[in-house]
C-alpha cells in the first residue's frame, strides 16, 4: 500500500506507473523463490532486485543497505551513487545531489521496525520534486522489505533484525547453493539480461578453479527469445580465444537455469578507473589501455567459422563498462551478448538500435548495417574519453548525443595531446567508415607509433596504486575456502554492481 494519494498527470503516467508496480511485485517473488530453490544467499538476490529496480527508473546509480541490532550486515551498490552509503540508508525521500543528480530514498521498514534503506540516483532534476518517481521507489522499498522477510523467515534466529545479525555470524554458511557442477561462492554483478556470479567447478577431487558464471536472470529464463541470445553468446564465446579476450570454459543448463562458464577477470572497467582518476588518464595509460582493447577486437573481427570463412563478428556495444584493467596489467574486451555474427541465429531487427547512445558509430545511430569500423569508431571514443577526462558528442539528452555523433564535427584538439594522437581520434571517429582505419590492428599500430603504450606492469602499478582495497580482496578471494565463503567482486555487464569497503560486517 502506497503512503498517500498519488495524482497522475495523465491516463498515460498512471499506466506506466501500474505496469510498474506489477513489474516490481512479480519480480520479486520469483527473485526469492529462485534464490531458495538454488540454496542462494540474500545478495544474490539482493543483486538482481536493485538493478533490475533501478531499470524501471533509469538510475544509473544506487544501494540496498540491510541492518541487524548492531550495524548494517548487508550493503549492495550499483555504479557510483556519490553519497556516503551507509548514512544514505538512514535517509528518506528526494534530495538533489552537488553533481546535478537526484537521489530518492526510502527506509525498509515494517511498523516500528527498521531492516535498512534503499536509495537509486537518477540524472538530473525533477521541476515536481520527482513525485512519482519517489512514489515507486517507495513501492520497490516495500515489496522488498516484505521479500528479505520471507527469505528470513526460513532461517534460525528470535526475530528479523537477529536473523539479519546470522548473516554475519562465524563461520558462515559452508555452502551458497550450486548451479551445474559449479558452487556458488558470491554475485558479482547484474545487467539487464543476466547475473554474474563468482563460483567453484566441483570435480571428484573436491573445489576447482575459480570461474565467473553467468546465468540468467530469473525472471526472464522463461522467454525463448532471451535464452536464445544467451546460447548465441556462448557460441560465439567458445570460439574466440585471445589474451585480451575473456575466455569461456563452457555453458550448459541445471534444472532450467542456463549458465556460461568465463575466465574471472580480476580488475575493475574502465569506467571506475577514469572515475577514480577524477579526469583523463596519463596518456601512455590511455594508449596502453585502447592498444589491448583494440588487439582482442581485432581477435574478435577476423574469426572465421569451421567452414573458413569470416563469421563478420562485430561488438557493437563498446564503452569503457566493458573493458577490464586486470590487476596484472592486463586488459579484457568483455560482453559480445549483442555482438552479430554472420552464423548467429538471433538476429536484430531492421532499424532496431542497441548499444549505448554515448558510444556509438554514426552507422549504428542511424539503424544501418553494421561493419568491425563501428567498433574502431566506438573505440575512438572510449580512447577520447581516456585522453581528455570528456565525452567527444554528449549532449543532455540520448537523442540529441546520437545527432551529435552523426552531424557534429570532432571539438578542437586540446592543447596536451600531440598531432599524432590527434590523428589516430580523428581517423578512427571519421564519420563515414571508408575513412576510418581498416582494422583494429592497424588503428593500434597507428596509436603505438603516435605514442608509448604503458606496459603491463606499469598498468598493474597504476591499479595496485588506485584499487588497494580492491586488489586486498581479489586475493582473498583466491584463497581455498576454509570454514566461509571469501568475499570479492568486479564490475560486469552494462550496469555493474560493486561493493563498497564494508559489504557484510565482523562482530
Amino acid at each position: 500500500m502506497l503512503n498517500g494519494p498519488v495524482d497522475f498527470p495523465s491516463l498515460e503516467e498512471e499506466v506506466v506507473f501500474l505496469r510498474g508496480l506489477v513489474s516490481v511485485h512479480r519480480m520479486a517473488d520469483v527473485i526469492l523463490e529462485d534464490c531458495l530453490e538454488r540454496g542462494l544467499d540474500l545478495d544474490s538476490g539482493l543483486d538482481v532486485f536493485l538493478t533490475q529496480c533501478a531499470r524501471l527508473v533509469h538510475a544509473r546509480a544506487g544501494f540496498v543497505s540491510l541492518r541487524g541490532t548492531r550495524g548494517p550486515v548487508l550493503t549492495r551498490v550499483l555504479g557510483e551513487p556519490g553519497v556516503d552509503v551507509l548514512e544514505a540508508a538512514h535517509w528518506q525521500g528526494v534530495r538533489k545531489l552537488e553533481d546535478g543528480r537526484t537521489l530518492f530514498c526510502a527506509r525498509l521498514a515494517l511498523g516500528s521496525l527498521v531492516l535498512g534503506g534503499l536509495g537509486l540516483v537518477v540524472e538530473g532534476t525533477f521541476d515536481g520534486g520527482g513525485g512519482l518517481v519517489m512514489k515507486l521507489v517507495e513501492a520497490i522499498g516495500e515489496q522488498l522489505d516484505t521479500a528479505v522477510l520471507g527469505f528470513l523467515a526460513l532461517t534460525d534466529g528470535k526475530g528479523a533484525l537477529e536473523r539479519l545479525d546470522a548473516l554475519t555470524t562465524e563461520p558462515p554458511p559452508a555452502s551458497r547453493g550450486h548451479i551445474g557442477r559449479y558452487e556458488v561462492v558470491t554475485p558479482l554483478g547484474t545487467g539487464g539480461m543476466a547475473q554474474v556470479l563468482v563460483a567453484r567447478t566441483r570435480g571428484p577431487e573436491g573445489l576447482g578453479r575459480l570461474v565467473a558464471l553467468k546465468r540468467i536472470l530469473p525472471h526472464l529464463s522463461s522467454d525463448p527469445s532471451v535464452v536464445q541470445q544467451f546460447l548465441d553468446e556462448a557460441r560465439i564465446g567458445l570460439r574466440l580465444s585471445h589474451p585480451n579476450l575473456v575466455h569461456v570454459y563452457d555453458f550448459g543448463e541445471a534444472e532450467g537455469a542456463y549458465y556460461i562458464a568465463m575466465e574471472l577477470v580480476r580488475g575493475v572497467d574502465l569506467e571506475r578507473l577514469l572515475h577514480a582518476a577524477k579526469g583523463p588518464l596519463e596518456t601512455a595509460h590511455a594508449v596502453g589501455v585502447v592498444c589491448q582493447g583494440l588487439a582482442g577486437l581485432h581477435a574478435a573481427h577476423v574469426l572465421q567459422g569451421e567452414d573458413g570463412a569470416p563469421l563478420e563478428l562485430v561488438h557493437r556495444d563498446l564503452s569503457p563498462h566493458n573493458l577490464m584493467v586486470g590487476f596484472d596489467g592486463r586488459v579484457k574486451v568483455l560482453d559480445f551478448g549483442v555482438a552479430k555474427a554472420r552464423a548467429q541465429r538471433t538476429v536484430t531487427l531492421p532499424g532496431i538500435v542497441k548499444g549505448k547512445p554515448l558510444y556509438m558509430s554514426p552507422e549504428q545511430a542511424r539503424g544501418m548495417k553494421l561493419d568491425a569500423r563501428s567498433d574502431l569508431f566506438a573505440m575512438g571514443l572510449v580512447l577520447y574519453q581516456a585522453l581528455t577526462g570528456a565525452r567527444a558528442f554528449e549532449k543532455p539528452d540520448e537523442l540529441a548525443t546520437m545527432h551529435a555523433i552523426c552531424d557534429e564535427p570532432l571539438p578542437p584538439r586540446p592543447s596536451h595531446l600531440s598531432r599524432a594522437l590527434w590523428s589516430v581520434l580523428e581517423t578512427s571517429l571519421a564519420k563515414r567508415p571508408e575513412a576510418r582505419f581498416g582494422s583494429a590492428r592497424e588503428m593500434a599500430d597507428r596509436l603505438a607509433d603516435a605514442c608509448r603504450p604503458a606496459s603491463d606492469s606499469e598498468l598493474a602499478r597504476l591499479m595496485e596504486r588506485r584499487f588497494p582495497d580492491r586488489a586486498r580482496e581479489f586475493q582473498q578471494l583466491g584463497r581455498p575456502p576454509a570454514r566461509g565463503n571469501p568475499m570479492g567482486g568486479q564490475a560486469v555487464d552494462e550496469t555493474p554492481i560493486m561493493r563498497p569497503p564494508l559489504v557484510k560486517s565482523s562482530p
